[in-house]
């Protein structure tokens, strides 16, 4: 094949990953419904107005539980200042999860979403753990893939509340 097509199919591949990409951009504010695991219905339109972290983890996931001492002081620390919290268990075994919150009480609002290809604003969630952080305007404004320290977790709640 000469120089010149093998360009054209480049230029052609890298337009259509643009616009596929494109594609999936998200102009409107995130979206994201399940139960929660006390059997309590949730919708992340009830928190517009407030900042919110969307933390998506699994049990079988240690970088996950290792930080949920982490997550539960955030959440204890700024939940009264216009911040919101709600870690998705992408778990595949229910009975894994309930062990695992029977096992460490946990007040943040954890919702099981097992099927990680819900038609929602968060796509297929490859990685544990995947943190969203939704401004008030309920649009994403940071996702961080794996591990946050206390003090990274501080400086973007903060930062977040003061926008």
């Amino acid at each position: 094949m000469n120089s010149g097509k093998r360009i054209r199919r480049f230029l052609l591949a890298i337009v259509l990953g643009l616009a596929s990409f494109a594609g999936t951009a998200q102009d409107g504010p995130a979206e994201l419904r399940g139960v929660l695991t006390d059997g309590t219905p949730y919708d992340l339109a009830q928190h517009r107005g407030k900042v919110v972290m969307l933390n998506f983890w699994a049990t079988w996931c240690p970088a996950c539980r290792a930080d949920w001492p982490v997550w539960q002081q955030a959440f204890e620390q700024y939940r009264g200042s216009g911040f919101e919290m709600v870690a998705v268990s992408i778990d595949r075994d229910q009975g894994a999860l309930e062990k695992f919150l029977k096992d460490h009480p946990y007040t943040v609002p954890v919702v099981w979403r097992f099927d990680t290809r819900e038609k929602d604003s968060f796509a297929a969630i490859r990685r544990t753990p995947t943190t969203y952080f939704i401004g008030r305007d309920g649009k994403v404004a940071e996702r961080r893939l794996g591990r946050i320290s206390k003090s990274e977790l501080d400086e973007t709640i903060e930062a977040m509340l003061q926008r």
